[in-house]
């Protein structure tokens, strides 16, 4: 239970420093989709940026983050040895980016081919 309540303090903390340093920040949010996440899954989706609803679309991309760490985190949390634990993180980060992103992707492509319908 304590590892759970840590976790969702972990998931606050990182959408919190996401949120103050890019969600407000002005000049972050008028350059955001040439930042290395959105623009990745702009491309690969084929999403048109000018379509895209800026702010959900970064508030989405920052809660995908912060489930994605704090995941990490509990799944490492479980593991004693730091080299073990570093090898774990990297494991399971990476296939947790590319099915957070998917998913973000498939959302955003459903609602621009919704709108056209």
């Amino acid at each position: 239970m304590e590892r759970i309540i840590v976790t969702i303090i972990v998931f606050f903390f990182i959408y919190l420093l996401y949120y103050i340093t890019v969600l407000k920040n002005k000049q972050k949010m008028e350059t955001f989709e040439k930042s290395g996440q959105a623009s990745f899954i702009i491309k690969k989706y084929k999403l048109e940026p000018k379509k895209l609803d800026k702010k959900k679309f970064a508030r989405s991309i920052a809660l995908t983050n912060s489930f994605i760490i704090a995941l990490t985190f509990l799944i490492t949390d479980f593991i004693e040895n730091y080299i073990v634990k570093l090898l774990v993180g990297f494991v399971i980060l990476i296939p947790l980016i590319i099915l957070g992103y998917h998913y973000i992707g498939q959302k955003y492509k459903k609602k621009e081919v919704n709108k056209y319908v």
